[in-house]
């Protein structure tokens, strides 16, 4: 029976129809799915002890390699010279960024209060921006109106319809058989 006959019998069962061949689709995919995940966490399993290994070995020659370096700076490096090219990498120093800390017992708003005070307000940041899932809710809510929000400087925009399908989760174990 084709959609053609089925549209002029009942549009309905054309929708229960095509819905259940999404649902066998979804549950198919699923599957398949799992079932891959099982295979790659076998797979992973099988792979972790020795990429485990392998990681910490690696850990251990680098440790080795700075702390060696370390020691024998002078006599890796020429003088004015930060890294060293080798055939198969890379070795030297650099100057890291600086780490900034807030003083131990001191908040995040009492160290922005501080710095404005020192007129130092362009190392503050503002993170003032609507929030615009509480707009919404407000809205939905009753508890503002959107020519309030318009005098606010907002304006509420009403999104196109969209079409929705969400698969039970059930119909997936009952179709998935067919």
């Amino acid at each position: 029976m084709g959609t053609e006959l089925l549209n002029a019998v009942d549009p309905l069962l054309v929708v229960t129809q095509k819905v259940r061949r999404i649902a066998r689709a979804q549950g198919r995919l699923e599957r398949l799915q799992a079932e891959l995940q099982g295979e790659l966490d076998a797979v992973r399993r099988r792979y972790d002890r020795p990429i485990a290994a392998v990681r910490n070995r690696t850990d251990q020659l680098h440790a080795d390699l700075e702390a060696h370096c370390r020691a024998e700076r002078d006599a890796i490096l020429p003088p004015g010279r930060k890294s060293l090219a080798t055939p198969f990498g890379e070795v030297g120093f650099r100057k890291a960024e600086a780490a900034i800390r807030l003083r131990d017992g001191l908040t995040e708003a009492e160290v922005c209060r501080m710095l404005q005070r020192a007129h130092l307000d362009e190392l503050v940041r503002a993170r003032l921006s609507p929030d615009k899932p509480a707009v919404r809710k407000a809205l939905a809510e009753e508890r503002v109106a959107p020519d309030r929000l318009s005098r606010c400087g907002l304006v509420v925009v009403n999104g196109p319809e969209r079409f929705h399908c969400r698969i039970r989760r059930d119909a997936l174990l009952e179709v998935g058989r067919g």
